[in-house]
């Protein structure tokens, strides 16, 4: 097959999925499901926690931490999504990437305010991180399984998700580190 003949193909069948995603969307997953006002909820209950906990004084450093994890999640889910190990089947649009409610919001909320807890309180990120990457893995990642709001292929395991979320995790925390050593010898 010659380029332009490959290129109108993927083009076509991009449309046809795009199409598919839409008539799906508003079928399974619009606003006259659960899953539609799960996904919402879940987005204002994170963003309600952050505001009312995150620590004004340190604002930019810590919604640094949330940004990078949420770029990196969000890429790693953009690929597993892509090559079918890991999808979202009820996403908060059909617009939007179809993990967002988890990797632009409840991961990166829930590890900023563990990054806050322990910078503030002196704890071990990594122990802390640890554990609530077991917790979100294994407990949020199975919850939203069974629930049909997360399905895994192609030898895609729950432990996986937990790995994932342990190496986003530390890639931000040393991400923000390296710009505090930036910070702190320029001035």
């Amino acid at each position: 097959m010659e380029q332009y003949q490959l290129y109108n193909e993927i083009y076509e069948t991009k449309e046809r999925l795009s199409n598919l995603t839409d008539e799906y969307w508003s079928l399974y997953s619009g606003l006259d499901t659960w899953y539609f006002w799960f996904n919402i909820v879940s987005v204002l209950i994170s963003f309600i926690i952050l505001y009312l906990k995150i620590d004004e004084n340190r604002l930019f450093e810590i919604c640094f931490y949330g940004y990078t994890a949420h770029i990196l999640w969000s890429n790693v889910d953009s690929v597993l999504s892509n090559k079918n190990f890991l999808i979202h089947p009820h996403p908060i649009s059909s617009f939007t990437p179809t993990g967002i409610t988890v990797t632009a919001v409840l991961f990166p909320v829930t590890f900023m305010l563990i990054y806050q807890y322990c910078t503030n309180k002196k704890k071990s990120f990594y122990v802390y991180t640890i554990i609530a990457s077991l917790i979100f893995g294994y407990g949020y990642g199975g919850l939203s399984s069974f629930l049909d709001l997360l399905k895994m292929h192609k030898g895609m395991t729950l432990t996986y998700l937990v790995f994932i979320d342990i190496a986003v995790a530390f890639l931000s925390y040393w991400m923000i580190k390296l710009f505090l050593m930036f910070k702190h010898r320029n001035n």
